[in-house]
């Protein structure tokens, strides 16, 4: 599959994930005009001094072994799959970056093969742009549910905000509508990501090695289940 084709497939899936920044946008360019805000994946946060940052907003995967029904990305749907290397998105942000259509990134993805090795792909991905490219452009990636500390702590340590999605308020409404998931995966990962924030704070350490310096979310998605 091409990666313009994936780029389609995968910025299309991750609008419904939320990432503290607007998104959804379908307006073209006029005549005379200045702009376009259709790019696939373009969206836009805002930095702690009100500036907007332009992000691509993306999955690795929609592919998942999860079937919540909530979610537009479950096993069961009949939807066009796409899944990028860690080596094909670190190069597609960094040209949308060289073209000044982007500053940053925002990753989330689908479950694949396991949570452990979903994160290890985010990670890996992140790795290339941090430590080969010098990418030195604003990170926020998701916490995979069930992934390990170790993992998240790798990813913690190069982004600058991760997230945690609260996708259900109740144990009970998680077991109905995503069975396969626990509420410990969920609640896990936020209380380790505040405790590094802490800890980090603490360590006088250099900014790039500090724990998810920006200030990090967790937020409920409101998930399309057409």
């Amino acid at each position: 599959m091409e990666i313009l084709e994936k780029l389609k497939i995968l910025a299309a899936s991750a609008k419904y994930d939320v990432s503290c920044s607007s998104s959804g946008s379908n307006r073209k360019n006029t005549p005379g005009g200045i702009g376009n805000g259709e790019a696939a994946g373009i969206c836009h946060s805002w930095g702690a001094d009100g500036r907007c940052i332009s992000l691509l907003k993306i999955l690795m995967t929609n592919s998942c072994i999860y079937d919540c029904k909530y979610c537009i990305n479950r096993a069961t749907n009949d939807i066009p799959r796409a899944t990028f290397t860690p080596r094909e998105l670190a190069d597609l942000t960094i040209n949308f970056y060289k073209r000044n259509y982007i500053e940053g990134l925002f990753l989330s993805s689908g479950i694949i093969k396991s949570p452990d090795y979903t994160m290890e792909q985010i990670y890996k991905t992140v790795f290339i742009l941090r430590k080969e490219y010098n990418f030195n452009g604003y990170i926020h990636t998701k916490s995979i549910p069930g992934s390990s500390q170790q993992l998240i702590d790798k990813v913690g340590r190069l982004v600058d905000r991760m997230s945690v999605n609260i996708e259900l308020p109740s144990e009970e409404s998680l077991k109905l509508l995503a069975p396969q998931k626990e509420k410990s995966e969920i609640l896990k990962p936020m209380e380790y990501i505040s405790t590094s924030i802490l800890n980090s704070k603490q360590e006088h350490s250099r900014y790039s090695d500090k724990f998810s310096p920006s200030r990090s979310v967790y937020s409920t998605n409101y998930w399309s289940n057409p």
